[in-house]
């Protein structure tokens, strides 16, 4: 009777196996609630998005971006305004420069004094410097965007995970409760037959002995399903309190084939955050690199200006060649053309770009071989776990009319015991089974599409309830 006693805690392992590899990503706790919040996949990777400062961070990286833009695309962002003033006091001085009762270094008879000047400086043609600088701004708008895409599918794939766990927690707890529901009744069976004298001492006491395994993988199986509850709840921000109850329960029918690969790469190569980040970011780096280029020539301004200053104690000198500073009123207007020479430094600040240019180009070509090994390496992934999805279920329906059968010529007294065992032991180690390739089926799936980068089309797939390639 050992090998039923083996198959009994195979059996109770696996429940245990099940709920244990999807509450890797939850909180510990416990849920006591009779009532429950219904959630959809889409409303809780919608909630987590919206919920985490991560998401936030990343959105106020892009609008910082956009000021950039706006600065180089509006007019009138460019020119330089000033204004500048100064008020006090000062000595008094009578006359004019060729006659005067007082020196310059007189300290008495202070009186008050102010002065403000207004400038404006307008760069009117810059050889291509705003321009550039505006397609380098877009494309660091396009880089901070990918990165947030790239933020929203990594918590996306936490509480998609997390959302399949749950859905599977509750199929083992199903699943827990007819074990230990049945073996029961199997134990009062054998119990009767026992009382009767029709069945051996050593088997009844086999499987008697098996029930504290049962009883024990029913509790680990609740301890565990609590855990996934809670978790999920704090994930999304939910009293973990209240139950969550999962509306999407069952995985999209997937009609993948090896034949896709070429395909899905397409699409990976096309929507992937981190293959798009190093694509703007070759944008920005050339954008740049026309800066570079337009710094060698020179920039054409216009400026103008205007200053008054006022001492009441100081006589205002009428000669137009005389300076004071206390007294006058300008009024100027000029054109200018600033020029750095040093060619030299252009042409290593240029050649500094191109290079950072063409390593990021670099870098892009070695990703997207990545990227292309690790769509196939997840499609093989999805592929093998809907091959074996299939299996346990097929295998399952055998274990069922196994177990039926031997129970049957148990109860009738034309079989034994340890037969009847196995099958029992067997038959909910493949519910266990069944449940656990499921579950690594959603999430091989939820993977592919988020190595990709595609999470509006896995979100898609699920609510259309099949996989359908755009």
């Amino acid at each position: 009777m050992q090998p039923a006693r083996r198959f009994i805690r195979s059996a109770c392992a696996s429940l245990i196996v099940v709920v244990a590899c999807v509450s890797a990503a939850t909180a510990q706790a416990q849920n006591d609630d009779s009532h429950g919040r219904e959630i959809s996949l889409r409303h809780a990777v919608e909630l987590i998005i919206a919920r985490n400062p991560l998401t936030r961070a990343k959105q106020l990286d892009v609008e910082r971006a956009q000021l950039d833009v706006q600065m180089y695309e509006s007019f009138w962002t460019l020119p330089q305004f000033t204004f500048n003033s100064l008020t006090g006091v000062v000595p008094a001085a009578r006359g004019d420069i060729f006659r005067s009762p007082d020196t310059s270094n007189d300290l008495d008879d202070l009186g008050p004094f102010f002065r403000f000047e207004i400038g404006i400086i307008i760069p009117i043609y810059t050889f291509g410097r705003t321009g550039n600088a505006a397609s380098a701004a877009r494309s660091i708008v396009q880089v901070e965007q990918s990165k947030g895409r790239k933020v929203r599918n990594d918590l996306a794939r936490e509480v998609i995970k997390a959302y399949w766990g749950l859905v599977a927690s509750e199929r083992a707890l199903d699943v827990g409760e007819r074990m230990r529901d049945s073996y029961r009744e199997l134990l009062d069976k054998i119990q009767e037959k026992l009382d009767a004298d029709e069945i051996d001492p050593n088997d009844a006491f086999e499987a008697q002995a098996g029930a504290y395994d049962v009883e024990r993988s029913y509790l680990d199986t609740i301890e565990l399903s609590r855990l996934v509850q809670r978790g999920l709840a704090e994930l999304l921000g939910y009293d973990p309190d209240v139950p969550l109850v999962p509306t999407d329960t069952e995985a999209p029918q997937i009609s993948l084939q090896p034949s896709d690969l070429d395909r899905l790469i397409r699409i990976a190569e096309r929507v992937n955050p981190d293959l798009r980040t190093l694509q703007a970011a070759v944008g920005a780096l050339e954008a740049a690199m026309d800066l570079e280029l337009s710094n060698r020539w020179p920039v054409v301004v216009v400026g103008g200006g205007f200053s008054l200053a006022k001492a009441s104690g100081r006589d205002d000198q009428r000669n137009p060649f005389a300076y004071d500073e206390f007294n006058f009123r300008r009024l100027a207007a000029a054109f200018n053309l600033r020029w750095d020479l040093n060619f030299p430094r252009h042409r290593i600040d240029y050649l500094r770009r191109k290079f950072e240019r063409d390593s990021t180009v670099a870098k892009g070509e070695a990703l997207r071989i990545k990227l292309g090994l690790q769509v196939h390496q997840a499609l093989e992934r999805v592929l093998k776990n809907v091959e074996l999805v299939v299996s346990a279920r097929q295998t399952r329906r055998v274990t069922r009319r196994w177990l039926r059968t031997a129970f049957d010529d148990w109860d009738l007294g034309i079989g034994e015991a340890q037969p009847m065992l196995k099958a029992y032991a067997a038959d909910y180690r493949l519910q266990a089974q069944v449940i656990e390739t499921q579950y690594q089926l959603d999430v091989s799936l939820a993977e592919l599409a988020l190595v990709m980068g595609d999470l509006h089309s896995y979100l898609q797939w699920v609510a259309d309830g099949q996989v359908v390639l755009e």
